[in-house]
Order: structure tokens, then C-alpha cells, then sequence
């Protein structure tokens, strides 16, 4: 996709646009990418305060844990609709050729 300017403004409107044409179960998976790459970038960026306290190590936790809690009706529900197509018939399964690559079985 051309961006017409570089300003992070029209990159937030592009990806906005691209994510309300998405089932929520993508939506849920671009969100949990966008944590991954935030948390990458204070890495790269040595942003880590190596004199983090305990208390700030115990909130940050806490916030983990809450952000994982509340992923868990989306991901019940996915997995719900997997078990609901596999007793369907509507999946085949998958192996693993010797170089790797995936393969209908």
C-alpha cells in the first residue's frame, strides 16, 4: 500500500481502515502483534530501566496478567468455533514434510 505522506498520522488512518474491514478474531491478533512490537521497541531502544523497582515489576506483571485475562472469552470462542468445524468435517489435517514445509495429510 502507497502512503501518500509519511506523517505518522496517515499510516494510523491506513491501518485503521485495514482493521475495521477485519473479523474481530484478527482484530484480537493485531492487537496482541502491536503489544509484541511495542515491547520490542522499548528494548531496541534501551527505554528498560535496569533500577526498576519491585513495585514496578509487580505492577508490571499485574498488567500482563490483566491484558492476558482479558483475551481469554475471544480465544475460548475461537477455539470453540475450531472444535465446532473439526466435528463438522470441514478440516483436514496438516503434516510436516521432511523439509519442513506443511502438506494436507
Amino acid at each position: 500500500m502507497k502512503m501518500k505522506t509519511d506523517s505518522p498520522s496517515a499510516y494510523e488512518q491506513a491501518l485503521i481502515s485495514i482493521v475495521r474491514t477485519l473479523p474481530i478474531e484478527r482484530i484480537v491478533q493485531i492487537l496482541d502483534y502491536a503489544r509484541y512490537i511495542q515491547s520490542q521497541a522499548i528494548e531496541d531502544f534501551g527505554l528498560l530501566d535496569d533500577d526498576e523497582t519491585e513495585e514496578e515489576i509487580l505492577a508490571d506483571e499485574m498488567c500482563w496478567d490483566a491484558q492476558f485475562a482479558a483475551t481469554q472469552d475471544g480465544l475460548k470462542k475461537m477455539a470453540d468455533k475450531v472444535r465446532a468445524e473439526i466435528r463438522a468435517g470441514r478440516t483436514m489435517p496438516m503434516v510436516f514434510t521432511k523439509n519442513g514445509k506443511l502438506t494436507p495429510g
